[in-house]
């Protein structure tokens, strides 16, 4: 329902859902266009060629639909949708002839976000960004990931968070800490509780708008365990490009590239398991999707 090469892509590697919730309450294709009206009370879908209100008919199917969803990693909506947008979409303070404010959410989307509030939710209009489809990437894999582990023993939480831990620190090196923490005390506390309290951590955690001094920060801290085995010449590069990295001159994808061929050369085992460097799968690494 949404042309995208990104999703096209992605659906080599991730099953989806597809809903159109205008449909799901009974408008046809072609359809007549609705819009969100603000009425000062509350905000309403509202077909201005046919005068229906449908918000109650919106409300209704979100929560049918949504009785049957058992595990989600998370969303992309269709942007500038008054149903599913999830950024700027016109909000009209009138049912008749009224400018827009850009500053709404699709009513649908909004349903979304108030049921699951810690999943990733963008649109795919938005995903062409680079650091955004990068870190929307990295969310719902590192969900998935801890989802087809989370019924499983300690050793596999363990695991989980030992391999994911350089990329949580790009993060948050303060929840890395508390998440550690939070594993420590497992004699201390049941299993399940265990599990509730780290995921709920994780969540919090990967729900951060990811910064390029903290990604330079775990570059660095990587790039320490080859340093003194590297050339001036070797060393010198690196950090010319983590420069560039910064200015924004290149992705980050070039610095992790280096760092993981020394991660070959060198034979550094825990390095080479770190989903920092890989975080989503090789094929979506692209720079830019036409």
């Amino acid at each position: 329902m949404i042309k995208s090469n990104i999703v096209d892509k992605l659906k080599d590697y991730a099953d989806f859902l597809p809903v159109c919730p205008e449909m799901g309450i009974g408008l046809g294709v072609p359809r007549d266009p609705v819009r969100v009206v603000d009425t000062g009370q509350e905000l309403e879908l509202f077909q201005p060629a046919t005068g229906k209100k449908l918000a109650d008919k919106m409300d209704n199917f979100s929560e049918y639909f949504f009785k049957s969803i058992k595990e989600v990693d998370g969303f992309i909506f269709k942007n500038k949708s008054p149903s599913c947008g999830v950024k700027a979409i016109n909000i009209y303070t009138s049912f008749g002839n009224s400018r827009p404010r850009k500053d709404g959410i699709g009513l649908f989307a909004a349903y979304v976000m108030r049921k699951y509030p810690k999943l990733p939710v963008e649109d795919e209009g938005r995903l062409r960004n680079l650091l955004i489809r990068e870190n929307f990437l990295t969310q719902i894999f590192t969900i998935a990931d801890f989802r087809s582990i989370k019924s499983k023993g300690f050793k596999d939480i363990l695991n989980f968070h030992t391999v994911n831990k350089l990329l949580l620190m790009s993060y948050s090196p303060l929840n890395v800490r508390e998440l550690g923490n939070i594993l420590s005390n497992h004699h201390e506390k049941p299993l399940d509780i265990i599990k509730e309290e780290y995921e709920s951590k994780l969540f919090e955690t990967i729900k951060q708008t990811p910064k390029i001094t903290k990604n330079i920060n775990v570059l660095m801290h990587v790039f320490g365990y080859f340093s003194k085995e590297l050339k001036h010449d070797e060393k010198q590069f690196f950090l010319n490009s983590v420069d560039d990295y910064r200015d924004g001159r290149i992705p980050i994808l070039i610095c992790l590239n280096m760092l993981k061929q020394w991660n070959i050369r060198f034979e550094e085992e825990y390095l080479l398991k770190q989903t920092f460097f890989e975080p989503y799968p090789h094929d979506l690494m692209q720079i830019t999707f036409i």
